[in-house]
């Protein structure tokens, strides 16, 4: 704590500001989706608890900050193991709205995926820096294919419990970390790719739905290739009338809770869709329709533009480093929120597929809540350790 009072002046308070914001954001969301309802799936006072989550993060993400960030190097394959042996262990407890996700504590239920990606992210940033700091770097796959390795184990692991949205999240924070290490160049050229993946992803349902539903009944159903559930999640995406009141359900009345909202929307605990419980699993998965409906544009911007502030004062952070097992760590969590903002926000207005991906700071979720100050902590000492190394 030492060198937080000698460097406060290297803390970025518009980051901290930023994340203070969002957790009220997130209490304010989580009592409106949770006001009156009799649901057993709702955890009894699930805003205050969000509230105590969020007080323990926020002193959480000051210890990780004014640990050297750096000395990680050292353990990351223990960290690595450790989060790996808690993916498997999970198959050991009794699934949870049909996952083996979360492992049952006195006090809550840990979801060991959530930690796992944090991991990914230091152990994938020693690799790589290690690999830019040898006397003869060499970029080609056949030299940094246990990169890939490291990253499959998790991600296959977190397939199988089933939870496809936090798999795609650590393919997502691997993509950018990789288009950085093997050619700076190229980051730009997958930034594009990127770009124009979400445009057709976008564009697919609209202009071609038919041909689209055909390829995934005929191809990856017929083929076994997709469970059922993700199909189903994939069809509701592609065409908007498929099994309104089954599959289609939950996106349909994500939608009309947005729709509903307009310009200003209908006033907090005033959405009809909100307080009469019409949206599923509205306080973690579909938080985004609370603010959507009760908010309405203006308040929904709101949140996305703090999310933008939050990525940008990261990205920041990472080109302000002098170190590349720094900047590594920043721009894989950079990965790590933007997919998860894109992908929640964009499966609530159809714009992607649904897959059960929490939307960071604003869901309920103490795993979550925790794993992502840390993700922040890690940043922040990556900042208070900048000014040191441009002397070194």
């Amino acid at each position: 704590m030492d060198l937080l009072r000698r460097n406060w002046k290297l803390i970025d308070y518009t980051l901290v500001g930023t994340l203070i914001l969002l957790t009220a954001y997130s209490c304010i969301a989580i009592y409106a989706a949770t006001y009156g309802k009799l649901d057993p799936q709702i955890p009894s006072h699930a805003w205050m608890k969000q509230l105590v989550f969020g007080i323990i993060g926020f002193i959480v993400m000051w210890f990780v900050a004014a640990y050297d960030y750096r000395s990680l190097r050292k353990i990351h394959w223990w960290i690595y193991g450790i989060t790996t042996f808690l993916l498997v262990a999970v198959f050991g407890f009794h699934a949870v709205n049909g996952a083996h996700s979360w492992i049952p504590l006195s006090v809550f239920s840990l979801q060991p995926s959530e930690f796992a990606k944090l991991s990914l992210v230091i152990t994938l940033a020693t690799m790589m820096a290690d690999r830019d700091e040898a006397e003869f770097p060499d970029y080609r796959l056949r030299t940094t294919w246990p990169m890939w390795v490291v990253t499959l184990v998790p991600f296959a692991l977190t397939l199988k419990e089933p939870a496809l949205g936090q798999a795609l999240v650590m393919f997502s924070l691997f993509a950018v970390m990789y288009l950085m290490f093997v050619r700076r160049s190229l980051f730009a050229l997958g930034v594009t790719f990127f770009i124009i993946v979400c445009v057709v992803l976008i564009a697919l349902p609209v202009e071609f739905p038919t041909q689209a539903t055909a390829f995934v009944q005929n191809v990856l159903i017929k083929h076994n290739i997709l469970h059922g559930y993700q199909a189903n999640r994939i069809l509701t995406w592609l065409d908007h009338t498929y099994l309104p009141l089954g599959a289609g359900y939950n996106i349909r009345q994500a939608q009309t809770a947005i729709g509903s909202g307009q310009l200003f929307g209908e006033g907090w605990l005033n959405g009809l869709e909100t307080s009469t419980g019409g949206v599923p699993n509205q306080w973690t998965d579909y938080i985004f329709t609370a603010i959507g409906e009760e908010f309405g544009f203006v308040g929904s911007s709101t949140l996305v533009f703090l999310f933008l502030i939050l990525v940008y004062r990261l990205v920041r952070a990472a080109t302000s480093s002098q170190d590349t097992f720094g900047t590594y760590i920043v721009m894989g969590i950079v990965g790590m929120f933007s997919f998860q903002v894109f992908e929640n926000i964009g499966m609530d207005m159809y714009l992607s597929p649904s897959t059960g991906i929490t939307l960071p700071f604003i869901s309920y979720g103490g795993s979550s809540l925790v794993a992502n100050f840390m993700a922040v902590g890690l940043a922040l000492s990556v900042l208070l350790r900048k000014k040191r190394l441009s002397f070194a």
